[in-house]
């Protein structure tokens, strides 16, 4: 595959797209668990609002450099978790189903974002020369592994998964945390076949990822938890 040095990469329209994509599917959920409309409108306005801010934070922190903020993976995500789990603590409305939502649709997210890194080549894979390999004329002609494909691939994958599971499992808990289990795992896996990756056992990105993703299961149990006891005691 053969990527030509672009004018304009369409990496902020990308991104945006998928984001939104992965927003409406949460609202659906959310309103098939039988949240009401004004609860899956304002989760989806808060939460947007903080995956965007806490990407370019994070951004911000990774790069140590105000004009290189691009959009983070791990960032968006705890962005994504904090927006959910504030917004179901504020307005109490099908707390576990509303924030299970919003974990299951985060892989599509992240997965339809990374096509506009394929795009843009603002990162790349190992030095690969073989099927499917990733040629960028900014990168003076370079062959790479094609790890942002190969992301989308595994993240959808991930959210097709997940989709099934919160739709077939009656504890949305199980399947918000499964989902975020396997995308954390695929995550930093993936992370060895990036060429900035080369020369590190593990990098400061990957235990971000872990942290995220351990904080995350831990804060959605503790949640559930917390619903459950209300709903007995309601009952």
């Amino acid at each position: 595959m053969y990527i030509p040095d672009l004018k304009y990469t369409f990496y902020g329209p990308i991104v945006l797209s998928a984001i939104i994509i992965g927003i409406v599917v949460a609202c659906l959920l959310m309103a098939k668990a039988g949240a009401a409309k004004g609860t899956c409108f304002y989760t989806a306005l808060l939460t947007f609002v903080m995956i965007i801010m806490v990407s370019f934070m994070t951004s911000i922190a990774l790069n140590k450099d105000i004009r290189n903020i691009g959009f983070v993976g791990a960032g968006g995500a705890l962005g994504l978790i904090l927006g959910a789990v504030t917004s179901a603590l504020i307005h109490r409305d099908h707390i576990t189903e509303s924030i299970a939502a919003w974990i299951t649709s985060a892989p599509l997210m992240y997965g339809l974002s990374k096509i506009a890194c394929h795009i843009a080549g603002c990162c790349n894979g190992i030095p690969y020369v073989g099927t499917l390999a990733v040629t960028y004329e900014a990168k003076n002609h370079g062959s790479y592994f094609p790890v942002q494909l190969t992301e989308t691939v595994c993240f959808i994958f991930i959210f097709i998964i997940g989709l099934i599971l919160y739709l077939k499992l009656e504890d949305k808990t199980k399947a918000a945390i499964i989902t975020l289990f396997l995308s954390g795992i695929t995550k930093v896996g993936l992370e060895f076949l990036r060429e900035s990756h080369i020369g590190q056992t593990i990098s400061n990105y990957q235990i971000l990822v872990l942290c995220i993703t351990f904080a995350g299961a831990a804060a959605i149990r503790y949640i559930s938890r917390i619903s459950a006891g209300q709903t007995q005691s309601q009952g």
